[in-house]
This record gives C-alpha cells, structure tokens and sequence, in this order.
C-alpha cells in the first residue's frame, strides 16, 4: 500500500489543536477545502472556533469541535474519548496548540510561565501521543504531525523553556517515527517565524522586523500538508529555520552568539530581557 493511501491526508478524518487562530486555522481551512477533510478542532475559544465554521459557509458541515484545554492532561483524555466513541472517527492528529513565552533570561520566568509551557508545548504533545496510538494501531494505521519550532533545530538565548519544550517534542516525534514506522506516521515540524497569535505570549509590542521575516499562516499551512501529505519525516520550512539549522550545525556556539549579538543590536523592546 503507498503512502499517500495509507497515511496520506486527502478524504481523511483530522483533529486539529489550537484550530481557533493562526496556524491551527489556517490548517482546518486548507484541509477542508483542498483535501476534502471533515476535522473536528481543539481549542478554548468557542468564539474563535465558532467563527471558522462561520468562514467555510456552505463547507461548515466538515467541522466540528470542542472546547477544552489541550494543555491540561485529562483535556487529551477526553479528545481521544471523543474520537474513539463512533462521534469523530479519527485518522490524522496535528499537534498544533503552542505558545511562546516572552524573549527574556531564564531566571526572570516564573513558575507558572514555566508550567504553562512545558504543559502546552511539551507536555499535551506527549499525553496525545499516550491516547491516540493505541486508537491508530487498532485502526492499522494513523498519523500523529506534531509542530515543534526552528528552535528545536537551533536553541535561541531568551527562549529557554520554549527550546527546551519544543526540542522534546522534535526528539519524542523522531524516537516515535523508529518505534511506529509503516504502523503510524510521525513527523516533527520545525518552522521559522509564523505571523500568528503565538506572539502574544511577548506582553509587548513585536518589532517590525519580525514580523517582517515572518511566514504568513496561510503559507505555512500550505508548505506543512503539503510536505506532510508526500511523507517527510522531518518539515523544515522559512529562510530562518533553515540558516538556524545550517549554522547550529556547522558552528553550534558561535551562531547561538550570532542570534544573540543580533537581538541586542536591534534595540528592540521585546528582546530588552536577555541584553
């Protein structure tokens, strides 16, 4: 059986967390109207999720959700029970619902900044992957498309946590990828930049700059299923993820100084924190 038929994405049934904004709508919007999915959407905002079904009109008949946090364990309890009880036969999981703690030294965080991310970006990545591959192995076949960051490919000075979170999640999806293989397919995605609601997460106003060099959501969701629908294992996309993953590799101190003096030459009020 080849890949597109068995794990590939058109027709399929797909959950997708953090489907109320950004990426994570950008994502249902595509898979609905370009690969003729039905997919039931995961997030807090009703509102917001209400207002995708709102935007597919006469296609609104292919999305449904439910209210929860993904970040909470017993949250991916309940989406698995969901999927496994007949109501969303489920066949594709994009663990997409993140955030992005505010550029700053690691000893500046709080507690509860560091919970939250951990539990968000790390953490729920983890408990998806404890409830649905049982439902995937039992099916024969599934696919978990998990969205780490180009800062797991490059760890960037004032982004502790989220790299150490997110290079988990690219670490757990490559170690899963050899254990499933031909079972379920699991890739890890590693983006650059996104202009999405992630940046809120900052508490102060984004430079220009950034959001200058940032991939516009759309574009992202059309290069991830794309890639992921031809099977990569690992999805690297934005001129910024491939220079971080080019020079970590070739001069892994010598760039995290690079990213580092670049933050602090710009003056910009969001990277203040790690000057």
């Amino acid at each position: 059986m080849g890949f597109k038929r068995k794990f590939g994405l058109r027709g399929k049934n797909v959950i997708v967390t953090g489907a109320s904004g950004g990426l994570g709508r950008e994502l249902t919007l595509r898979l609905i109207r370009r690969y003729d999915c039905r997919v039931l959407g995961a997030a807090r905002n009703e509102a917001r999720l209400l207002s995708v079904k709102d935007e597919l009109g006469a296609l609104s008949d292919r999305f449904e959700y439910v209210v929860l946090d993904v970040s909470q364990r017993e949250s991916m309890t309940q989406l698995a029970e969901y999927a496994n009880s007949g109501k969303f036969d489920a066949d594709v999981l994009i663990n997409n619902a993140g955030m992005l703690p505010r550029f700053a030294k690691f000893g500046m965080y709080s507690d509860e900044e560091i919970g939250r991310c951990l539990s968000l970006d790390q953490n729920s990545v983890i408990w998806a992957a404890k409830e649905f591959i049982p439902i995937f192995e039992k099916k024969g076949a599934g696919s978990i498309i998990n969205v780490a960051s180009a800062d797991a490919l490059c760890p960037l000075a004032g982004t502790s946590v989220y790299s150490a979170a997110k290079s988990a999640v690219r670490a757990f999806s490559e170690a899963l990828r050899e254990e499933y293989r031909g079972k379920i397919y699991i890739p890890s995605v590693c983006p650059g930049f996104i202009r999405t609601d992630i940046m809120k997460g900052q508490g102060r106003k984004v430079s220009p700059l950034i959001k200058f060099f940032s991939m516009p959501s759309k574009k992202a969701a059309k290069i991830l299923l794309r890639r992921a629908n031809s099977g990569r294992s690992r999805i690297v996309f934005g001129i910024d993820a491939h220079f971080m993953s080019f020079s970590y590799k070739t001069a892994p101190v010598l760039s995290q100084r690079f990213f580092r003096y670049l933050f602090k030459a710009s003056g910009l009020e969001m990277f203040k924190d790690i000057n």
